[in-house]
């Protein structure tokens, strides 16, 4: 099975929870060119008020302007690595069980196809857990 599997630097902030708020934060980034392949927003468990919003990749010094004058910064608590590839039945179980059988543990999964592509977001608790994921999931290639 051949996919392409590299790091990714999230971005993060916080929002209201509330109608537009994400939106508001997207709007600078999309007139400077980003062309966003991640976003991901989940409740802030610490303020039932507030979200976050995840997103990748900014490219750049005019994105990562922008990003930082929204609000966003680099999430470095997490990191991540995306995989995409060709897309078959039992793909995601396979580089699930992989994993589990490395004994690495997520702190996040999003995993979604489009026709005959797949492409998956994995984030780890720390670099060492992607280290490995690497040479775990570099065994499916071959």
């Amino acid at each position: 099975m051949l996919f392409d599997l590299r790091r990714v630097q999230v971005w993060r902030t916080e929002i209201p929870d509330r109608p537009g708020a994400a939106a508001s934060k997207l709007e600078l980034l999309a007139r400077v060119g980003a062309n966003l392949q991640f976003v991901f927003t989940r409740p802030d468990a610490a303020n039932p008020d507030t979200s976050l919003l995840f997103l990748a990749p900014i490219e750049g010094e005019e994105q990562i302007a922008a990003a930082k004058s929204v609000g966003f910064e680099p999430a470095r608590a997490v990191t991540m690595l995306r995989i995409e590839g060709k897309n078959c039945p039992g793909i995601g179980y396979e580089v699930m069980s992989k994993l589990a059988v490395g004994g690495i543990n997520l702190k996040g999964l999003s995993l979604s196809s489009i026709g005959d592509r797949f492409v998956a977001y994995l984030a780890f608790d720390n670099p060492d857990a992607a280290t490995l994921a690497v040479q775990i999931l570099a065994t499916m290639i071959s």
